[in-house]
């Protein structure tokens, strides 16, 4: 789904100025190789009147783009295939036209017979030839029989001992980092787009698959959060299988509200995210709740207003020590 943020304001009465420091991120698929273009944008929200906005007020202000594989789990590279069928072989061309017949060559005439000459004498006897060349070699005789196979022989006598090696360099140290390591990028995210007016329970929950047992998880809410309350606060945080991380604090976000005159309605985008230790490989269902604040009343929360709310949840090696 799309990465945005959504910020609405509704004052009783004035129009106070908020220049607030926020931020929003998220995973984006199906991108194809090659240069990409990433831009950001403002604009109205859906179904509500454009707004006066402002962006970088007295800060720096900053994008940051980050390659991340996509798939959650990375196996060996695969075996290459087979090399493919060899082609057809193509179409002989058509012949090429027979070149122009040369002109016939001119006959000559035949010549007359000549008459027989008288036979000769005798000649002498000629000298002795020289000896002719050796013939070629012989085919090779036949493989003859294996012979007896002999008696043993004694054994010998046993040498002496060698000489004492020199002593050998002092080896490297064992000692294994305590810091395990995730050898493949292993994550998820999970997106929705609907409004929750849940003030105190589970808004969402993302299965995920946690490959390491000494690995950590860092997980990411990104999404729009409202408390419309006067002197009330609410909690959002996150539980692991059930229970908030003690590895080692949880993972919460609060906001509270003291208006001395109305409620304003604000609804502004808001971000929290953490690490988590000391939890089990194998399958983990990482929920988002909403509760009252320690201490505090119990306030009119609301999450996800006319934008996309996503969890993310990435598993990463444990920190250093």
């Amino acid at each position: 789904m799309t990465i945005e943020a959504a910020v609405h304001n509704w004052w009783p009465s004035g129009h106070p100025e908020l220049l607030h420091h926020r931020s929003f991120e998220g995973y984006c698929e199906n991108i194809s190789q090659g240069v990409v273009r990433v831009e950001l944008w403002v604009g109205e929200c859906s179904g509500n009147t454009l707004g006066d906005g402002n962006t970088g007020w007295n800060s720096v202000s900053r994008i940051v783009i980050f390659f991340q594989l996509q798939r959650s789990m990375l196996g060996f590279p695969g075996i290459p295939g087979p090399n493919g069928i060899p082609g057809v072989p193509g179409v002989p061309g058509v012949p090429g036209p027979h070149g122009p017949q040369g002109r016939e060559g001119v006959k000559g005439q035949i010549g007359d017979k000549g008459s027989d000459g008288m036979p000769g004498p005798r000649g002498d006897r000629g000298r002795e030839g020289s000896p002719g060349k050796s013939g070629p070699r012989g085919i090779q005789g036949m493989k003859g029989e294996r012979g007896a196979v002999g008696i043993k022989g004694e054994r010998g006598i046993v040498g002496n001992q060698g000489r004492k090696g020199e002593k050998g360099e002092k080896g490297e140290s064992a000692k294994a980092s305590q810091a395990s390591v995730v050898p493949q990028t292993n994550w998820k995210q999970c997106v929705w787009k609907s409004a929750s007016s849940t003030d105190n329970g589970k808004i969402k929950d993302c299965a995920f698959n946690k490959l390491q047992s000494n690995s950590a998880l860092r997980v990411s809410f990104q999404g729009n959060m409202r408390v419309y309350s006067d002197n009330k606060c609410n909690r959002w945080y996150f539980k692991f299988n059930g229970n908030e991380c003690s590895g080692p604090m949880t993972i919460e976000a609060a906001v509270y509200n003291w208006w001395p005159s109305g409620n304003p309605n604000l609804l502004h985008h808001r971000s929290f995210e953490g690490y988590c230790e000391n939890i089990s490989q194998g399958a983990v269902r990482v929920e988002l709740w909403v509760a009252q604040c320690s201490g505090s009343t119990l306030g009119n929360a609301y999450t996800g207003w006319n934008s996309v709310s996503r969890i993310m949840i990435e598993e990463v090696s444990r920190p250093q020590s």
